[in-house]
């Protein structure tokens, strides 16, 4: 009856709570780990290589559970993971999965969990094949909380069959640098996932809107169809509209800042991906900051752009400003044709110093990390700051929009000039969009201003 009783007891406290996966506190639980090597590179990723190996103990060190962590130690690499196989089981009873993890350094931590038929090939099939959670971990200890289902591509599947395997990871280590883990526990009770919306005020006017979905629909009915117009032709329209302001500003000046021409060279620009799942691990580390042409999207795939305004004067008094992105080659997509129906961009302006040739979805510079994935956090210190400087729908090959309130944005002696990302609402899309480094100079981007020095 005792022991009856004790089974009833465990399985209700199962159900109605947490199972310890893995706690650290016996021999055979670091015994169980191995280095992840790939013995047929047919088999995975074409980027999946050898990794230098990482060593691993059960440590009294930052034990967060019982009196023992798991501590493991890199010798550097890009993706080091370690990995140790489960007994076949199915993982649909529970609904999130919590760790705790300790770290000396701000870093991006991983947790993998493969099941029967997941995949390690490249593409989106096998990437979603993998429930993955990235973490941004701080000095100290974290307590990483994921739901395993969180929708179709981000969870545990049945068709994937029986859990087999549990990994572990961390990006770009150095070498010499530990990590402990403990207390990871599969959690059965659903919890309700907290939402967020951010604010963004539209500069210029007394606007706040969810995002560039919602600016969209509120300045749909104000669209008409976009007439195509040439580089040529919007600078010729610009230049008139400085014989206009004349009249009352005699003294306007007009500032061309395209790289290569007039001996300008203060343009950077960088593409990076922040595409879901957190299983996209290497797509989001890539750096595109040397790309002639590269996709202008939605928020999670788009550039970061950023024009050197410093040679005008202070004080200057910012009458005009134009940003000019071309597509290279004509619209090929009649799902997302500006030309056909309204689309919507905005600009947002960067809060961090990012460096072109090192900024990816995780890092704004070598080890220098965004607070959440693609620099999508806006609480305190945001990654980017919550205003659209500028916005307006697409109008194919040529596209141009009112850049005003963003020139006056860094010139106003309030901000620095960290650049900005230019995305969309998705009803439009740049497949190949000019970046600085396009051979046409005059198709790549640029940005006109007409201002009044003091």
């Amino acid at each position: 009856m005792g022991q009856l009783l004790a089974v009833l007891l465990g399985v209700l406290v199962q159900d109605a709570g947490e199972r310890v996966l893995f706690d650290f506190e016996k021999p055979q639980d670091a015994e169980c780990w191995s280095n992840l090597q790939i013995a047929d590179p047919a088999t995975a990723d074409r980027r999946i290589q050898k990794e230098p190996p990482a060593t691993w103990s059960l440590s009294t060190e930052n034990a967060t559970s019982g009196t023992h962590s798991l501590q493991i130690t890199f010798e550097g690499g890009r993706w080091p993971t370690l990995t140790t196989a489960l007994p076949p089981e199915d993982w649909m009873g529970y609904h999130r999965l919590t760790a705790d993890i300790t770290v000396t350094r701000p870093c991006l931590v991983g947790l993998s969990v493969l099941q029967e038929k997941s995949s390690r090939k490249e593409g989106w099939e096998p990437v979603v094949s993998r429930w993955t959670k990235t973490i941004f971990a701080q000095p100290g200890r974290n307590r990483l909380s994921e739901p395993l289902h969180r929708n179709d591509w981000q969870a545990i599947i049945p068709k994937l069959g029986p859990v087999v395997a549990f990994e572990i990871f961390l990006y770009a280590p150095r070498r010499g640098e530990s990590i402990w883990i403990d207390n990871v526990r599969l959690i059965s009770k659903k919890e309700k996932e907290p939402e967020t919306k951010p604010e963004f005020r539209v500069a210029g006017t007394d606007w706040v809107v969810s995002g560039v979905i919602e600016l969209g629909k509120k300045l749909k009915d104000q669209w008409t169809p976009p007439v195509p117009r040439t580089v040529n032709e919007v600078e010729a329209e610009f230049r008139a509209l400085r014989e206009k302001l004349k009249a009352k500003h005699p003294r306007a000046v007009l500032a061309t800042f395209r790289d290569g021409e007039h001996g300008y060279a203060g343009w950077t620009d960088a593409y990076f991906n922040s595409h879901g799942p957190d299983g996209m691990t290497f797509e989001r580390s890539e750096n595109g900051g040397s790309r002639e042409t590269a996709e202008i999207f939605m928020r999670h795939r788009s550039p970061l752009h950023r024009v050197d305004l410093s040679s005008i004067p202070a004080g200057s008094e910012i009458l005009a400003a134009r940003l000019i992105i071309c597509q290279a080659g004509e619209l090929t997509s009649r799902e997302h044709n500006p030309l056909e129906k309204p689309t919507m961009w905005v600009v947002e302006p960067c809060n961090r110093p990012w460096v072109e040739t090192e900024v990816n979805a995780y890092e704004y510079a070598k080890d220098k990390f965004w607070k959440a994935i693609g620099g999508q956090y806006y609480g305190d210190d945001p990654d980017f700051l919550p205003v659209f400087l500028a916005y307006g729908p697409g109008q194919g090959r040529v596209n141009v929009w009112d850049f005003t309130e963003a020139v006056r944005f860094w010139t106003g002696g309030k901000h620095d000039n960290h650049g900005f990302m230019l995305h969309g609402d998705g009803k439009d899309w740049m497949g190949r969009a000019c970046y600085r480094e396009y051979p046409d100079v005059r198709s790549r981007p640029a940005v006109l201003v007409l201002y009044e020095p003091p």
